[in-house]
C-alpha cells in the first residue's frame, strides 16, 4: 500500500507539472503576440506605413509568431509524450485556428476600414483592429474548447477588446492608440491569469 501511495503522489506531481507547463505555454503565446502588436505601434510612430506596408508587417508578424510558438509547442508536446499523454497537434484544429485569424484580419483590416462607419478614419481603423483581435482570438478559443478543453484564461484577450469597440466607434482622435492600450490590457490580464494558474497547479 505504501508503494502504491508513493506512486500516486509521483503521478500527481507529474500531472501538476504538465498542467503548469501548458499554462505557461499559453502565457508565452500571448507574450509573443503582444510583442508583435507593440512593435507595430513603434513602427507606426516612426514611419508612415502605407496599407501594403501594414499588410506586409502583419504577414511577417504572423509567420514569426507561429514559428516561435510552434517551437515552444514542440517542447511541450515532447514533455507530454514522455509522460504517456497525447502530445500531437491536430492538423484540422491548426487549420481552423489559421482560418479564424485570416477571417479576423480580413474583417478588421480590409472590410471595416473600407466602410463609412464610425466617427473618423482613425475610429474605423481602431474598430477594425479591435474586431480583428476579438474575432481571431474568439475563434481560436472556440477551437481549443472543442478539441482541447475550455481555456478560461484566454477570455480577457478577446472580451476586453470586444467591450472596447463601442467606445472606439465615436472617437474623433487618438482612437488607434486607445485601441492598442485596450488590447494590451486584455493580453496582460490573460498572461497574468495563465501564470497564476501555472503557479496554482504547481502549488
Amino acid at each position: 500500500m505504501e508503494e502504491v501511495r508513493e506512486l500516486k503522489e509521483v503521478l500527481e506531481k507529474v500531472e501538476a507539472k504538465i498542467l503548469a507547463a501548458g499554462k505557461m505555454y499559453g502565457a508565452m503565446n500571448f507574450v509573443v503576440w503582444m510583442n508583435v502588436m507593440l512593435l507595430f505601434y513603434v513602427l507606426m510612430g516612426i514611419f508612415e506605413l502605407p496599407g501594403w506596408g501594414i499588410a506586409l508587417y502583419w504577414m511577417a508578424g504572423f509567420g514569426g509568431a507561429f514559428w516561435f510558438t510552434g517551437k515552444i509547442w514542440q517542447r511541450l508536446a515532447a514533455l507530454m509524450r514522455a509522460s504517456g499523454k497525447k502530445g500531437e497537434v491536430s492538423k484540422f484544429g491548426s487549420i481552423l485556428i489559421f482560418v479564424s485569424w485570416i477571417f479576423g484580419a480580413t474583417l478588421g483590416w480590409i472590410l471595416i476600414p473600407s466602410t463609412s462607419i464610425a466617427a473618423s478614419e482613425g475610429a474605423r481603423m481602431a474598430v477594425g483592429f479591435l474586431s480583428f483581435i476579438t474575432v481571431s482570438i474568439f475563434g481560436m478559443w472556440l477551437v481549443f474548447a472543442r478539441y482541447g478543453g475550455i481555456e478560461r484564461e484566454m477570455v480577457p484577450a478577446f472580451l476586453i477588446p470586444a467591450l472596447g469597440i463601442p467606445f472606439a466607434w465615436g472617437m474623433s482622435t487618438g482612437a488607434m492608440v486607445w485601441a492598442g492600450f485596450v488590447v494590451a490590457l486584455g493580453f496582460t490580464v490573460t498572461i497574468m491569469w495563465y501564470l497564476y494558474s501555472a503557479f496554482k497547479a504547481i502549488g
